[in-house]
């Protein structure tokens, strides 16, 4: 089976367990008997983990020329995990567990990224002005099974109880680390110029700038992704997860229902689904940078909507859309924008470097969202976060405006 296509099942496999999980993991905290403050620490603790290890995952990647062992030993960690998680019975022991589930996705999500660049790279050179829009699709299939989890882990929360919704969580990703097995990868090790010779049709801003063999060291700086990109990644995620981590209890405070939580989350992923490909096929058009704003925009918007519609239903189902519309414009730019600069003995290391930006932002995110929530309000939490989405953009303009000629990066974003 072709590679991508089977990156593409694991990715659904993977989104349906973590939509089925991730809108009630802080209910199911607060059931265990852990406050606001509690639940920010233990969501924090495993953010720092997965911070700790993306980057390390990355390295060792490329240090062994290979990514299947780790995609699958991590899809094999995250299954013990959810198994274990299924039976404890208090705070503390889901916290030992969400560390380890942590560490062991860590692996997979950053080699697989990883591992996806290496298969695009490989392409016909054609193919390569189709790059976001074949990244897009990627994503947007998890997306969309994550929608589709979110719908069923609620209602099973609903009609049985959470711990039968983490238990099923298990065997997907159990059924995701066989699939793992059959992996294939690109033979050998690429060149240097790799991507550069595949890229020497594509519009300036899709170009990664790759650097010969013979370049010296200097140049090799051409290869890592530019601070202004991981300043806007990690801002957005800060936003996107201090809201993310408490809009379950918001919700349910409001009065709504764990399935009409989930539905409403799953309906956000639902949009999320065709939006990747479309804003994969416009980040082609017209450039990666445009995209990236319009997503950190958009993720402001979604936050002043739940700060004033939130308790009218219809209203909060449009709020959800822009949600979903925003999202999908900023993850699906950014792993094309992380997953195409650099070769494949580099790119391991890009992939946990935006992994890690990521997850540095998701874990401030977790530790602003209870705390603000918990101090002074969900009103408040949300201003936050529509700050933290606003300063993204700006470095996202930053990023077009100056990352061509700044800190020894080349690669050209557009420009004036």
């Amino acid at each position: 089976m072709d590679s991508i296509l089977l990156l593409t099942i694991i990715i659904a496999l993977v989104f349906a367990a973590t939509g089925m999980s991730s809108p009630l993991i802080t209910l199911y905290l607060e059931g265990l008997g852990a406050d606001y403050q509690h639940i920010s620490l233990i969501m924090a603790t495993a953010a720092a983990m997965a911070l700790v290890s993306n980057y390390a995952w990355g390295r060792v990647s490329d240090w062994l020329g290979r990514r299947r062992p780790l995609i699958a030993g991590g899809l094999a960690g995250g299954a013990v995990a959810y198994a274990l998680l299924s039976g404890v019975t208090s705070p503390n022991l889901a916290w030992a567990v969400r560390m380890w589930e942590a560490l062991s996705l860590a692996a997979y999500t950053t080699t697989s990224l990883a591992l996806m660049g290496d298969l695009l790279a490989a392409q016909p050179a054609q193919a390569t002005a189709r790059r976001g829009m074949r990244m897009g699709t990627y994503r947007g299939i998890g997306s969309l099974a994550f929608a589709v989890g979110a719908v069923v882990g609620g209602n099973l929360a609903d009609q049985y109880s959470l711990r039968l919704t983490f238990g099923l969580c298990a065997c997907l990703y159990a059924l995701a680390a066989l699939c793992a097995l059959a992996l294939r990868e690109p033979a050998g090790r690429a060149p240097a110029a790799e991507l550069s010779s595949e890229m020497a049709g594509a519009p300036p801003d899709r170009r990664p700038a790759t650097p010969a063999p013979d370049r010296d060291t200097a140049g090799q700086r051409d290869q890592r992704l530019p601070w202004t990109f991981l300043a806007g990644v990690f801002l957005w995620m800060t936003g996107l997860m201090a809201s993310a981590s408490m809009w379950p209890n918001f919700m349910a405070r409001l009065g709504y229902s764990k399935g009409a939580i989930s539905s409403l989350w799953g309906f956000a992923a639902l949009v999320e689904a065709p939006s990747m490909r479309l804003v994969g096929y416009l980040s082609d058009l017209a450039g990666r940078v445009p995209v990236l704003m319009a997503g950190s925009l958009g993720i402001a918007l979604a936050m002043l909507g739940y700060m004033t519609l939130a308790r009218r239903l219809p209203l909060l189902v449009g709020v959800q859309a822009v949600r979903g519309v925003a999202y999908a414009s900023h993850m699906a730019t950014a792993m094309t924008f992380a997953a195409e600069l650099g070769d494949r003995r580099t790119r391991g290391s890009n992939s946990g470097l935006f992994n890690t930006a990521s997850g540095s932002g998701q874990l401030l995110g977790l530790l602003m969202g209870g705390t603000l929530a918990q101090n002074w309000g969900f009103e408040a939490m949300f201003g936050a976060c529509a700050v933290a989405a606003l300063l993204s953009g700006v470095c996202f303009w930053m990023l077009r405006r100056f990352s061509s000629g700044c800190d020894g990066f080349s690669h050209p974003l557009g420009g004036d």
